[in-house]
């Protein structure tokens, strides 16, 4: 079976000898297991990627890791004796600030951080030229990719393409980000794992949107005593005028006249129905707990005022706790990838000061402690560039 290449690259991907194929096809792997043999959701919601990705709640978490890992710049730095340099002029650095057309590194990294998330896994397609050298870098979706182990202990993906023809391939062609493993094979996917949860959640947002949509309970009801042909007219007639005295947001707040044998009995919700409410703030507490996210950086309810300088250590918390690992799995996996890395003197790092930059007062203390002629460890210079200023005075073209 052979696979057509994109027109824009040469494909890089290999087929294997029958033999190997004959063995790979007595593998088993966790993507092969029936979703019968997989516990149900008691909240009666079936849970995957794609639908948990619709709850707001998850989107909100999965956009905050994966943008906010998108502005970190990363760096190629090569070790020159105590020194660290930035290979900013390297081809692979070139490569990694335009992986592909039309494609940018903020483009990668919020993609691959994203799935990470979202999945547990994120798989980079690494595309050659002829000569073998890579050319480009693509992310790959984690539905079209299966994982297994070859005889002894070293990863194969089978990738299946849009026309359904599958191929296998080696860590040379793709790269795999995985986060928590229980196999060391396949990075434990947080929407699987926690699926009765997302399950309660789906079914919470699908009860409040059927409240709204479906609901017709009125603000109250007028009961009229008596029968016969006059009460329909009287109770018609008393309707309109009710209405046209209390409709509308003027009118709020009116007194009520009622005359005859007429009688006004107010309606709310139910007790259920108002313990939606609570119910759904819970559930968005939880999503946040199974991302690692602060409530407040979603827009939900803390349960905490917010100062400034709780602000401050919930950001510092949120980039040490629940950025920072999925930060880390993309430098290893990158760094250690010797088509990805010049040598064992080199690696990849983020630049995480952007999020951890200060006001303008705290970085001016800073500042002057570090310009201190007996204590500083800055020179101007080096201050000015932090702060995105040419050496000579002149603010620079960022």
């Amino acid at each position: 079976m052979t696979v057509e290449a994109p027109p824009s690259r040469s494909w890089w991907l290999r087929r294997r000898s029958h033999a190997e194929e004959r063995a790979e096809d007595r593998a088993i792997t966790r993507n092969d297991v029936p979703g019968l043999m997989l516990s149900p959701v008691l909240a009666g919601v079936p849970v995957t990627s794609d639908t948990a990705l619709r709850l707001v709640d998850v989107l909100a978490c999965v956009r905050l890791l994966a943008e906010s890992a998108s502005i970190l710049p990363l760096k190629l730095y090569r070790r020159a004796g105590p020194r660290r340099d930035v290979l900013e002029d390297h081809p692979l650095s070139r490569l990694l600030q335009r992986p592909a057309p039309a494609t940018t590194q903020s483009n990668l990294i919020a993609s691959t951080v994203g799935s990470l998330a979202l999945r547990g896994n994120a798989f980079l397609g690494l595309f050659r030229d002829a000569s073998g050298a890579l050319a480009q870098l693509a992310v790959l979706s984690p539905d079209r990719v299966r994982v297994d182990l070859a005889p002894g202990g070293q990863p194969r993906y089978t990738i299946t393409d849009d026309q359904g023809r599958m191929t296998t391939h080696t860590t040379r062609d793709v790269l795999h980000f995985k986060g928590l493993s229980m196999d060391g094979v396949m990075g434990l996917s947080p929407i699987g794992q926690a699926r009765q949860a997302l399950g309660l959640a789906t079914a919470l947002e699908q009860s409040a949107a059927a409240l709204h949509g479906n609901g017709s309970l009125p603000q109250g009801v007028l009961s009229v005593s008596g029968s016969g042909p006059g009460v329909q007219d009287q109770m018609e007639n008393l309707a309109g005028d009710f209405e046209a005295r209390h409709r509308g947001s003027a009118q709020r707040g009116r007194i009520a006249v009622l005359s005859g044998d007429v009688t006004f009995h107010p309606l709310s919700l139910s007790p259920a129905d108002a313990d939606l409410v609570a119910q759904r703030k819970l559930s968005t507490q939880e999503v946040a707990r199974l991302f690692r996210v602060p409530p407040s950086l979603i827009a939900s309810e803390s349960g905490n005022s917010l100062t400034y300088s709780t602000t401050e250590m919930e950001a510092t918390n949120f980039l040490r706790f629940s950025l920072q690992p999925w930060l880390t799995v993309v430098e290893q996996a990158i760094s250690a990838h010797p088509d990805l890395t010049p040598g064992p003197d080199a690696w990849w790092e983020f630049n995480v000061g952007s999020l951890l930059r200060a006001d303008s007062k705290t970085r001016a203390e800073v500042y002057a402690l570090a310009l201190d002629s007996e204590r500083g460890w800055m020179s101007r210079d080096e201050v000015r560039a932090l702060e995105r200023l040419n050496p000579d005075g002149g603010p620079t073209d960022a």
